[in-house]
């Protein structure tokens, strides 16, 4: 194919597939995240409760519930797989790149809107999450949705047309409530108010805000009232411990400094990265622009919002990927029409530096550093394969002539790693990370009348997912099922270490009990002798045969 004749309009949607939809299946689920999540959607459906989440069978309120409907959709569909896992995460992505595409299709230009879609799609970032089952990519598809919505309704010339994108606005807001909680209100409000006050349309915020939070409390409302019947305590817990002690509280989870989110943004917008100082520089005569205007507030807000807040991890920054994939879009293109000098040292730059990863990883492999058994002398090949690849198409986008060719080539940069850097994993990671290999070797162990035990929510959910059970017992730390196991009707299923052995001698009289843990266990060495360990990397089995019954 001739970069001259190639069309962003056929090669985007080729491009998803390729990254998105293809590599999907190929990996093992990763724990605790991919796992977790897995499994909650399973019970879903398994139990038919489609209102209170369970993990394990216990009650599990740190989310709400539109996330696990998603993923449990997807294994209607696609069934219980690595594919339908993470099917919902990239089809979210997907969205998310449509939402960008309408906006910029109306309000720009065609070649603008899949320029931008491009880029979004291909950012380190959006790609990495997209393919990964966790809620962020869900609720940056309502964040976006929600976004895009606003323009169009601040944009609009008539009473009707402001009603239905006003009203599609709340809507889409009230969804990304119903997936990670309140803060999903706080984004939008946080961007579109500053903008609207920024050109001069505040009269807009009294007629229509209370329109906006109707249609996203009717969005909520349904469920919300559903929870508080089925658990009256839901909103407590979750208002209280996951929002004010989250992100404001002295012990907030994931504490960090105010500059934590500068390298993961540098990082998440490769390989765009080494293109963004001439794109933003060549955006200083269009910042009259009002979408470019909308974008800049879209970019900056959410992140200064982020880092200011205790509580911080590196995917919370995701929805600010689209607007920046817009300035980039608008940056780039207006670069390549003055000139292309600025573009070609950026793809030199990024060529460059692979270039180095490539050589780099073949010293480490050479000189014995890098952590690989024996029958792994193949991954520092292959890793040295994907940033060649990438360093290869940096220098590919300079040689193009076309704008549509080197952004094509920039948009294959990253193609090879999600596509085989599963297969880079060292078996160190896998046995620590990726259970499945290792369930595999104890599965012939494990029936209907075993007794499951694992040492922490992160192992057991791979006894939940792999072997069908919602009714693993946990011993040496809750973690985030403390608060599920603080229910009268849930204790029992929680063994404390000291207690372990107990446990085994009486539930061993009637089946076999099997014990599944990661590193160290708490319990030492106060166990029975077991009939069985196993074990492979930091993972260890002890299984316990059923006594024999007593005449």
């Amino acid at each position: 194919m001739r970069h001259t004749q190639l069309k962003l309009s056929s090669w985007v949607p080729i491009f998803f597939i390729l990254l998105y939809l293809l590599p999907l299946g190929l990996r093992d689920l990763w724990s605790p995240d991919e796992l977790r999540y897995a499994e909650i959607s399973r019970e879903m459906v398994a139990t038919g409760d489609w209102i209170v989440p369970h993990f394990n069978g216990l009650r599990y309120f740190e989310k709400p519930v539109m996330g696990y409907w998603m993923n449990a959709l997807a294994q209607l569909v696609f069934g219980e797989n690595n594919f339908a896992v993470r099917a919902s995460s990239a089809f979210s992505a997907l969205g998310a790149a449509f939402c960008l595409w309408l906006l910029l299709w109306r309000f720009a230009s065609r070649s603008i809107a899949w320029l931008a879609s491009g880029i979004y799609l291909s950012m380190f970032m959006v790609s990495g999450i997209g393919t990964y089952s966790v809620l962020d990519s869900m609720l940056n598809l309502w964040l976006t949705a929600s976004f895009t919505a606003f323009y169009f309704a601040i944009r609009s010339d008539t009473t009707r047309q402001r009603a239905k994108y006003y009203g599609l606005a709340g809507l889409y807001c009230g969804f990304a409530v119903l997936t990670k909680g309140f803060l999903a209100l706080a984004l939008p409000v946080l961007v579109v108010v500053p903008y609207m006050l920024w050109s001069q349309q505040f009269k807009q915020i009294i007629k229509w805000g209370w329109w906006v939070m109707l249609l996203a409390l009717l969005a909520c409302l349904p469920w919300a009232l559903a929870i508080h019947a089925a658990e009256l305590d839901y909103w407590h817990y979750f208002f209280w411990i996951e929002h004010i002690q989250r992100f404001a509280a002295e012990n907030a989870q994931h504490s960090a400094p105010i500059w934590y989110y500068l390298p993961f943004v540098a990082a998440g917008v490769l390989p765009w990265l080494f293109w963004s100082p001439s794109a933003l520089r060549h955006l200083k005569g269009q910042m009259h622009l009002p979408l470019l205007r909308y974008a800049l507030l879209w970019a900056i807000l959410p992140l200064l919002f982020f880092s200011l807040a205790k509580g911080k991890l590196a995917t919370y920054i995701l929805p600010i990927m689209a607007p920046l994939a817009i300035l980039f879009a608008f940056g780039i293109q207006q670069a390549f029409a003055r000139s292309c000098r600025g573009l070609n040292w950026g793809s030199w730059l990024n060529a460059l530096l692979f270039a180095l990863l490539a050589i780099a990883t073949l010293i480490l492999n050479f000189s014995g550093k890098l952590p690989l058994d024996a029958d792994e002398s193949y991954r520092p090949w292959l890793l040295f394969s994907i940033f060649a690849f990438w360093s290869a198409m940096a220098v590919v986008a300079v040689k193009a002539n076309s704008l549509n060719g080197k952004v094509a080539s920039y948009m294959l940069m990253p193609l090879a790693l999600f596509m085989l850097a599963w297969a880079t994993f060292p078996n160190l990671s896998i046995y620590s990370k990726m259970p499945a290999k290792f369930v595999q070797q104890i599965e012939h162990l494990v029936d209907a009348n075993t007794v499951l035990v694992a040492d922490y929510p992160d192992t057991m959910s791979a006894l939940n997912w792999y072997f069908k059970r919602s009714d693993v017992y946990l011993t040496s730390a809750k973690g985030e099922l403390e608060y599920g196991l603080s229910y009268p009707d849930a204790q029992q299923r929680f063994v404390p270490s000291a207690a372990l052995a107990t446990f085994i001698e009486q539930h061993r009289k009637v089946a076999p009990v099997l014990i599944y843990f990661r590193d160290k266990p708490h319990f030492g060495d106060t166990l029975p002798a077991t009939d069985q360990r196993i074990q492979r990397g930091r993972y260890t089995v002890l299984y316990y045969q059923a006594l024999p019954s007593q005449p």
